[in-house]
């Protein structure tokens, strides 16, 4: 066991000498402020001590180079517009598993290898598969009364005015059945895709593991299998989902199907007053000292933090403890008077961060409670915080109860706990509700990933 003590300026000055020196698996044990002596009392200052376990190897990570066997010529489909993936050659050693999860403050892209593709002539289709005409037939031409040769001749019956249709009216028609055309075969070109990427599955080695194959063993919904398999050109929806570029082809599809926030950017001059909501125990406390530690330490603004779980008294102990590591004040509120005053008193910081007391989404009290909470600052922005460890028809039920408090961001905690997160893309598909964090352990601050498509797609993606 290595134990260090620094002394620094600043909690931020002095956590970089500890991960300097110990590295990131360090452990804080004591955190004190002081003043040099001197005449006039001295610079205030601070004491960390920390230690790290002396077993534990410090391996610098080597990221993976995938090279990819050659690939074997296959036809290309009907709209000759798409390549197909290649498969591995007979004999071929298994691929090096990569991480495909990198740390908090380290993001960016793995040197990769680009996969050669080759396609071979497309072969002739009749012309017949589309033989819908895009634009209607034109309209037969309007009888015209014929002008009389002489004035003793007969004139013809008048034209009743339910024949003639109004311009308008036809131009309407003829747009209308030319957008139900494009409808239709957009279905059928759809439908036709994921038929051929069936198909290609069916022949691609049994070692490969597609990224269909991954969404299906994340318990993703089988419609949204076939809803990816229809928008994802077929070459890629039946790509190896080690392949570098697998993370890029799924987060495409997620951006289309689903909201991102990138977790909680400040707005301009005004404070941001952010509150953490949810039921018991799927760390709304822990989630809330992550979102201030990464404000502080990583772009050193002023906030505050204010607790309204008076229910359980560690929660209070547990913040003020955040606070006094990171310097930032803590204020304990009572009632919806109380948050609002203290609101107000901490108008210049850059960020206020309002912790809430865990309630059952069935006890109707607690949930008006709540609301009438919420309710003390006008543009205070909502945080539905849920577990994903929580069963999928579970947080249906919990996203329909807290709807009443109108929640403007979700996040996901403990997705270190499961090794199936596909219910977050089977509850947010087509919601606005956006995904703001997703948690995956206790360490503060590093345990949190604001919440992007590429991230998302990483965690879909892991081993």
């Amino acid at each position: 066991m290595q134990v260090r003590t620094v002394r620094a300026s600043s909690v931020k000055e002095a956590m970089e000498q500890i991960k300097d020196e110990l590295g990131s698996d360090a452990v804080l044990l004591h955190t004190k402020k002081y003043r040099e002596s001197g005449v006039l009392g001295g610079a205030e200052m601070i004491e960390v001590t920390a230690a790290v376990d002396e077993t534990q190897a410090r391996v610098p990570h080597a990221p993976s180079v995938y090279v990819p066997p050659a690939a074997p010529i296959l036809p290309s489909n009907v709209l000759n517009q798409y390549r197909m993936t290649e498969a591995p050659a007979e004999g071929a050693s298994a691929r090096p598993a990569r991480s495909v999860l990198p740390a908090y403050d380290s993001y960016g892209a793995e040197p990769t290898v680009a996969a050669p593709y080759a396609t071979a002539a497309a072969p002739i289709y009749p012309r017949d598969v589309y033989a819908a005409p895009l634009a209607p037939a034109p309209a037969a031409p309007v009888p015209q009364p014929a002008a009389p040769a002489y004035e003793t001749a007969v004139k013809p019956p008048p034209i009743q005015a339910a024949e003639l249709e109004p311009a308008e009216a036809h131009a309407d028609q003829q747009k209308d059945g030319s957008a139900e055309r494009i409808r239709m075969l957009e279905d059928e070109l759809a439908q036709m895709k994921t038929m051929l990427a069936s198909m290609m599955a069916a022949n691609q080695p049994k070692e490969t593991v597609t990224i269909r194959d991954v969404l299906r063993r994340q318990d993703v919904r089988d419609e949204l299998c076939e809803d990816f398999s229809g928008k994802i050109p077929v070459a890629d929806v039946n790509l190896d989902s080690l392949d570098p570029r697998a993370v890029s082809v799924l987060s495409g599809y997620l951006a289309q199907v689903m909201k991102f926030t990138d977790g909680l950017q400040m707005a301009g001059r005004s404070s941001r007053v952010v509150a953490f909501i949810g039921t018991t125990g799927v760390g709304k406390t822990t989630t809330l000292a992550k979102a201030a530690a990464h404000f502080v330490l990583e772009q050193n603004l002023k906030g505050a933090l204010i607790t309204a779980d008076t229910y359980r008294i560690s929660a209070v102990e547990q913040l003020k403890k955040y606070a006094e590591i990171l310097g930032l004040p803590v204020e304990v509120v009572y009632s919806a008077a109380d948050l609002k005053k203290a609101i107000a008193r901490h108008r210049s910081k850059d960020f206020v961060l309002v912790d809430t007391a865990g309630r059952s989404q069935y006890n109707e009290f607690q949930m008006d409670e709540l609301k009438d909470l919420l309710m003390a600052h006008p543009r205070m922005e909502k945080h539905l915080v849920v577990s994903a460890t929580t069963k999928e028809e579970d947080v249906a039920e919990i996203m329909k109860r807290f709807s009443v408090c109108k929640p403007d961001r979700i996040i996901f905690t403990k997705t270190d706990e499961t090794r199936t997160i596909g219910m977050v893309l089977n509850l947010l598909a087509g919601k606005d509700l956006p995904l703001s964090f997703l948690s995956n352990g206790q360490s503060v601050p590093d345990d949190i990933i604001p919440a992007t498509a590429d991230r998302f797609a990483e965690l879909l993606l892991r081993e």
